[in-house]
This record gives C-alpha cells, sequence and structure tokens, in this order.
C-alpha cells in the first residue's frame, strides 16, 4: 500500500468511513430525513467492535481494520496488504498513531474540548453533505444487509463532471445508522470501506485505549494548536533560497506571512494575498520530497501543466487550487475569493518571480 499517497487523502477518507450516529426508528423516510436522521446526535455513545475492509483501488490497495469504540475513545489496528501495520487509539486527552513496521509514532494532545469537537462523527459527516447537497442528486435506493444488518442504501449522483466529489453510495443501519458501508468515485480514484462484522453493546476492556510503546520507537509529539507564527520575508529569505512569489503589482499585496513546522520539523511558509483590500489567495511553499515527486492526482484533481511543470489542479465549486514542484520546492497555492478562476490562479503562478 503506497501509505505516503494515501495521507493526502486522509481527511477525506476518516471522514467518510468514521461514523453516522443518530436516532434509533424504523418509520419510512425520504432521502434527506435519512440523512437528517443520521445527523442527529445520539443520546447514549455506541458502543461496539467492528471488523472492515478498506479498498482504496489504485490509490493505496487493501487494508484490513479492527476497530474499538466505546463512549469517546476508539481504537483502530489497521494492517495494509504488504504487511504495514499501524495501530491508532484516542482516548479522552490524546491520539496516538503507532506504525508498528517502521517503528515511528505520533502523539496529538488536545484539550477535552478540543478533541470532541475534532472526532464528532455528526460534525465530520455533516461537512461531506453540506458540501456535496447542491452538486449531487441524492436518494433511497433500496434497503440492502450489510454484515447481517438491515440498511439503507444512499446514493448521491454528481450533476457535473467538476464537483469536487464524485458519485457516493452509503449503506446506513436502520438501527444505529452507522454507516456499515461506503463507496466513493472521484477522477477514477475507488473507495469502498465495508464492514464485515460489527457488535454492538460489546463489553471492551478500558486498556484498549491505552498504548504503552516500545523503547526503541521514534516517537514525534504533534500539537494539537495552531503553532503558526507571523514572520517577515527577511526571515524566510534566511531559510530558502531563490524561491518564487507573485509580485505585489495591480492592486495585489502581501498582506501576511506565517511559519509552522510540518512532519520533521520541516518548515511551511504561507503567503496571504490581498486584492483590493480582500482576501484573494495563499501560496504555502516547503521544501519538496523527492520521496513523494511520483504521487498523481487524487479524488477531483486533474494534471495540468504550471510553469512548464508537471503539476495539478483542483477545481471545484467551492475549493480551487494549485500545486507543483519547482526547483527543489513544493508550491501550492489555493483560491480564497470565489470569484477568482482556475485562469486566473494559473495567470498569478505565472508572474511568479524569484525572490533572493
Amino acid at each position: 500500500m503506497n501509505w505516503k499517497r494515501s495521507c493526502r487523502a486522509a481527511g477525506l477518507i476518516a471522514v467518510m468511513t468514521f461514523s453516522l450516529v443518530g436516532c434509533n426508528s424504523e418509520a419510512s423516510y425520504t432521502p434527506q430525513e435519512i440523512i437528517d436522521q443520521a445527523l442527529q446526535e445520539s443520546k447514549e455513545p455506541l458502543t461496539y467492535y467492528g471488523e472492515y475492509t478498506l479498498d482504496m483501488g489504485e490509490l493505496g490497495g487493501k487494508a484490513q481494520v479492527k476497530e474499538w469504540v466505546k463512549d469517546s475513545n476508539r481504537r483502530i489496528e489497521m494492517t495494509g496488504d504488504n504487511g504495514e501495520h499501524v495501530i491508532t487509539v484516542k482516548n479522552d486527552a490524546k491520539v496516538i498513531s503507532y506504525d508498528v513496521t517502521e517503528k515511528t509514532a505520533y502523539t496529538i494532545d488536545y484539550s477535552q474540548h478540543e478533541l470532541d469537537g475534532l472526532q464528532s462523527p455528526k460534525d465530520q459527516v455533516q461537512l461531506i453533505f453540506n458540501m456535496v447537497k447542491d452538486t449531487h442528486d441524492i436518494k433511497i435506493a433500496g434497503e440492502e444487509k450489510v454484515a447481517g444488518r438491515d440498511t439503507y442504501k444512499i446514493v448521491a449522483k454528481t450533476k457535473k463532471t467538476e464537483s469536487l466529489f464524485g458519485d457516493i453510495e452509503a449503506w446506513i443501519d436502520k438501527k444505529t445508522w452507522l454507516t456499515l458501508k461506503m463507496k466513493t468515485d472521484s477522477a477514477g480514484n475507488h473507495m469502498i470501506t465495508e464492514y464485515s462484522k460489527i457488535n454492538f453493546g460489546e463489553k471492551i476492556d478500558d486498556q484498549q485505549f491505552a498504548l504503552d510503546l516500545p523503547k526503541d520507537v521514534t516517537i514525534q509529539e504533534i500539537s494539537g494548536q495552531d503553532t503558526s507564527e507571523s514572520i517577515s520575508l527577511e526571515d524566510v529569505k534566511q531559510q530558502l533560497e531563490k524561491f518564487l512569489l507573485v509580485p505585489e503589482v495591480n492592486g495585489l499585496t502581501l498582506d501576511n506571512i506565517s511559519m509552522v513546522k510540518g512532519i520533521e520539523e520541516r518548515p511551511e511558509y504561507s503567503f496571504d494575498y490581498v486584492l483590493d483590500g480582500e482576501l484573494a489567495f495563499f501560496v504555502t511553499i516547503f521544501k519538496a520530497d523527492a520521496s513523494v515527486a511520483d504521487i498523481g492526482p487524487i479524488l477531483n484533481e486533474k494534471e495540468i501543466d504550471i510553469r512548464g511543470q508537471k503539476g495539478t489542479v483542483m477545481d471545484g465549486e467551492n475549493f480551487r487550487s494549485l500545486a507543483w514542484q519547482e526547483n527543489g520546492y513544493q508550491y501550492s497555492m489555493v483560491g480564497q475569493n470565489p470569484e477568482l478562476t482556475v485562469e486566473d490562479l494559473l495567470s498569478y503562478a505565472q508572474q511568479m518571480t524569484v525572490v533572493q
């Protein structure tokens, strides 16, 4: 499994494979009513043990997943088709992701309030349906059994080819409103998540949500807080050599520069541009990792030539971005003004000049 490539879709996968939790009813519903019901908060958190398969096709291969859920705690053990093994535990105060084969781990500390907000199934899935409600036709496509349980099958078909998300199929458990199966098809990338076993009310020992890491594991702590800091252009110049920026002409001004340290302490710099007093777009720059240079487009990205380099473009109704590598740096340009088109962003990218 190409885990580095898969990480680019990790946020989306997390949204689409985690629970839809709601109230218990056997009535007949329209598709929107089912969605509304599924997105209601459960009065009592579900406790269950489940097993499912995550098939990411050419994007990342297959993985077998075991899952323990109790109240706000979650443990996921993922084994890839090439022997990869990752254990992720989320408890009341921390998320730990442990790569058993690589002997590395990432830990993220949050306050209780922040962690609950981050992990809420309702919030995660509400985001997806809010994004597709205007771009997809949603309907009930029948009732089927998944993992031995009765489900509603909901199908969301794109109305146009340029939608950020492609077609989506979801099988929602009638009694618990948990999503037991999900299929997506975006820009030729097919993903399927399907439970083969799920036992509700399983007795789960709290020890499952405590992960003791071996002494030889390399641990990196990632703050759950916003660690970005404003810096000056002169500060960036001391860290980067001969990088590109969009010139401040025709009403365009560089409003703010910030830096955040990413994985392996590699700084990423973000440049916010304002056009005629309103946010227009931002550009991020960091030193490129040669090991991910061969990663192709995912989701609704398309390959495109950017400044004579092989790059990708995403042109959604509410999100537009460019990404490419040039002279050892990874560049991304993301539109913040919905009136800016991809052509506008490409024009700004073409105008970029070397800063020394």
